[in-house]
């Protein structure tokens, strides 16, 4: 979860909306989406998910969202929510993530111990996924990277997929 009394927390989450913004659809699901502070910018409906994926059930999604969520869950789970999130998925829908890239890792542990980040935040990383490993999610998962790039000095990755 955000927290957002430290300083550059708030200011990494503007970013990564700022980022959403433009592709953000008709109905929203924010997944990981802390306390739901996306909800405002969502053009329809806004389901939120963090822990219990039970909210998102029996619904389906103009467009999903993962900003700096899926480096919290170990790769095999990642996988298996793909796979959800395909059939949660309207026709001409899209999937925008963020992650932090590999490059980083030791900046982000830094900033950590300087308090200038949540410390617990980044020790749960559990993986740093490379360009490579986002396109191979969406493949095994039924979807096309549509567009990727990097952000922030290249220590952030946004990817939108549509499904295949």
């Amino acid at each position: 979860m955000i927290n957002s009394s430290r300083i550059f927390e708030g200011f990494l989450q503007k970013r990564r909306f700022a980022l959403a913004l433009p592709f953000l659809q008709g109905d929203v699901l924010d997944f990981g989406g802390n306390e739901g502070e996306l909800r405002p910018y969502v053009p329809g409906s806004y389901t939120l998910v963090n822990y219990d994926h039970a909210p998102m059930e029996d619904k389906t999604f103009d467009t999903i969202v993962a900003l700096a969520v899926i480096e919290h869950i170990d790769v095999n789970d990642v996988f298996a929510v793909f796979h959800t999130f395909k059939s949660r998925l309207r026709p001409n829908g899209v999937l925008l993530l963020t992650t932090p890239t590999p490059q980083a890792k030791p900046v982000l542990e830094l900033m950590a111990s300087l308090r200038l980040l949540d410390k617990h935040n980044i020790e749960e990383h559990k993986h740093y996924w490379t360009k490579e490993d986002i396109h191979r999610l969406a493949r095994l998962n039924g979807f096309t990277v549509k567009q990727y790039r990097r952000f922030q000095l290249g220590f952030n990755q946004m990817a939108l997929f549509t499904a295949s």
